[in-house]
């Protein structure tokens, strides 16, 4: 990822040390596992704790809401230019199985980018390949002022 070191922006600044994770990121223990931001593609993986778990000992679906928010999310941003952000406005997440307590592999991608608004779409997997949530958010390419 020689390249992606040489990218500004929020999303490149974390990845190369220059600015510390979003809190938020650091909670679901966020993982980049693969970016490609020509394709608008991401694959990252989370750290889902025992202290994210319900009564019944599942992952409550709000943590697995923010996992893939926390997926499609930089699937977009890391292809924007450094004063660039895309808030989501909107996040629809469907559980489609109970996630356990472990590793979980968020992978999205941006379906279509316009000028301003940015529809995306990704899934959850648990270790062994199933796919435990899917999600669609739009999201909107605002610039940062800093």
């Amino acid at each position: 990822m020689e390249t992606e070191t040489r990218r500004r922006g929020l999303f490149w600044d974390v990845q190369a040390g220059r600015v510390p994770p979003p809190p938020a990121a650091t909670l679901l223990g966020w993982e980049l596992v693969r970016v490609d931001p020509e394709r608008g593609t991401i694959e990252v993986a989370f750290h889902a704790g025992d202290q994210f778990t319900n009564p019944v000992g599942v992952i409550q679906g709000g943590f697995l809401a923010a996992m893939l928010d926390d997926t499609l999310g930089p699937a977009l941003v890391a292809s924007l230019p450094e004063d660039q952000f895309a808030p989501t406005l909107d996040l629809h997440v469907q559980f489609l199985r109970p996630a356990r307590p472990g590793r979980l592999v968020g992978r999205g991608r941006v379906v279509q980018r316009g000028k301003e608004v940015c529809f995306l779409a990704g899934e959850l997997v648990d270790p062994g390949g199933k796919t435990v949530a899917v999600a669609t958010a739009t999201a909107r390419i605002r610039t940062v002022r800093r």
